[in-house]
């Protein structure tokens, strides 16, 4: 049991004494909790506010810096193709926007714990999209777009994107013929869907069950296939394929029941020199 310091009372271990100086004492320290709670919630507002107001700077200054670079990135990502880019590339040029970022910002917030934690915030996110621009559009990506694309209603153009050399798509384009191809394509598709029973499915990506390299008659034959379709629409190109596979997929669906149904199939996907992967479809992949 303890005892009230100003009247001597005995009261229950901590509680409050029913005395008029503990009951004026009890009501002065809640008075001054709420106080500090106030002032807490207060300092958290402004700091809120310091710290959005450095965001929108930060961002602003990201920004300019960011534009300026971006021509040279891009760059940077075409030659790639051709030219393998390490990890100290990559970490040079991060490093490059860091510092230009830090020495533009404005002085009251080159100390700023908050400017830092901003700016390593979207230093990480330049190198996420920087490894992803660098490193995001080979073979295994060119295969999972073009599965998803045939089984799309909108997918037609991404579909002929992969198929088609580019000088036979700008040929198209330039005889106004392309457009009325994406729409063929993608009609025929909504048609497909349409005609599904309950709850079946269109195909979809699911995984690459394997992948062999093309030997150098398999490259050729590969060649052959994409100057054919080249021949067909009358346009001269030379086409050069550096490397290819031949990759077993598999696809899953769901069937009237909703039950699910894999399907395995090849693709050959192969790299053409200036004009990026393409695939050849399943159906015309024979390439002895």
């Amino acid at each position: 049991m303890a005892f009230c310091r100003f009247c001597g009372k005995q009261i229950p271990e901590g509680g409050v004494c029913d005395c008029p100086e503990s009951q004026k004492k009890a009501a002065e320290e809640i008075g001054n909790a709420q106080q500090s709670a106030e002032q807490a919630v207060e300092s958290v507002k402004e700091a809120a506010a310091e710290v959005k107001n450095e965001a929108v700077q930060a961002t602003e200054t990201v920004q300019e810096t960011v534009k300026e670079t971006a021509s040279e990135v891009k760059e940077n990502v075409a030659d790639s193709a051709n030219k393998p880019i390490s990890g100290a590339d990559i970490a040079k040029k991060v490093d490059g926007l860091a510092g230009e970022i830090s020495e533009n910002l404005p002085g009251n917030m080159k100390n700023s714990k908050n400017a830092v934690y901003i700016a390593a915030c979207i230093v990480a996110v330049l190198i996420l999209m920087l490894l992803m621009c660098l490193f995001g559009g080979g073979a295994k990506s060119a295969v999972k777009k073009y599965v998803k694309a045939a089984s799309s209603k909108s997918g037609g153009k991404t579909y002929y994107s992969y198929t088609y050399p580019k000088q036979v798509i700008k040929k198209l384009k330039k005889k106004d013929k392309f457009d009325d191809m994406v729409d063929d394509f993608n009609e025929k598709v909504e048609d497909a869907i349409d005609d599904l029973e309950d709850k079946e499915t269109m195909p979809k990506f699911a995984k690459i069950v394997s992948k062999s390299k093309l030997n150098d008659s398999e490259l050729d034959g590969a060649e052959d296939y994409f100057e054919g379709i080249c021949e067909i629409y009358d346009v001269d190109d030379d086409i050069e394929v550096s490397k290819g596979y031949e990759m077993k997929i598999k696809t899953k669906c769901k069937d009237e029941d909703g039950d699910t149904e894999y399907h395995k199939t090849k693709i050959c996907v192969v790299k053409i020199k200036g004009d990026g992967w393409k695939i050849i479809p399943a159906s015309k992949n024979s390439l002895d």
